[in-house]
């Protein structure tokens, strides 16, 4: 049996070396999260693997759909239709957060080169998403990003990350991740208490 992982999840509509923005059905929605890591895979050996961070699903409108919101009445086979054979896609934003080089090391840098048009894009799965995490360089990135909201996004992302580790080792895991970030934001402390309030409900203060 085939795991979610092993299909895409979308194509690349446009790219450059800061993220890329990719299209995918109105079926994979219930796949998508912010702040989960994604990938693009290159048709060849030669071209570097994309790690990103997926910050915004936008769904635009269609033809179909603005006639039917005036309908009177839409049955429930007409909307699963328009939601299977929608001619829109759901597109969703990734910031670049790092790259596989093609000596199968991972760097948390911006790519050389963003992915190209209709590049697959994946999910990553529990153990790539670790290994990516498992260092903390790419927080920068992410901070510093004027396009996203960077606490929050960086917040999501290291919550999931923590899930994906053994429950022993996930309050260690954001423990260290927030002293890093208290490091980082030891300039902004409302954006620095927002994200440690963001990864520790409780409120557990770490920077002391």
């Amino acid at each position: 049996m085939a795991n979610e992982w092993d299909d895409p999840i979308g194509y690349v509509l446009r790219s450059s070396t800061s993220g890329f923005s990719a299209g995918a059905g109105l079926t994979q929605i219930d796949s998508l999260a912010f702040g989960m890591i994604v990938k693009t895979q290159p048709s060849t050996d030669t071209r570097e693997v994309l790690y990103g961070l997926l910050y915004d699903i936008h769904i635009d409108d269609d033809p179909l759909v603005r006639q039917l919101v005036l309908a009177e009445a839409v049955t429930e086979e007409t909307i699963r239709d328009q939601r299977v054979h929608r001619i829109a896609p759901v597109e969703m934003s990734v910031l670049a957060t790092g790259y596989r080089d093609v000596d199968g090391q991972i760097r948390q840098a911006l790519p050389p080169r963003p992915p190209i048009s209709l590049a697959p894009v994946y999910l990553c799965t529990d153990a790539e998403s670790r290994e990516f995490t498992d260092y903390f360089d790419y927080f920068r990135l992410v901070l510093s990003a004027s396009q996203v909201p960077g606490e929050q996004l960086l917040a999501a992302n290291l919550v999931r990350a923590a899930l994906t580790r053994p429950e022993s080792e996930q309050y260690d895991f954001l423990v260290s991740a927030g002293r890093e970030a208290a490091r980082l934001l030891s300039g902004d402390m409302a954006r620095l208490d927002n994200l440690l309030r963001l990864i520790y409900p409780n409120r557990v203060r770490i920077t002391e």
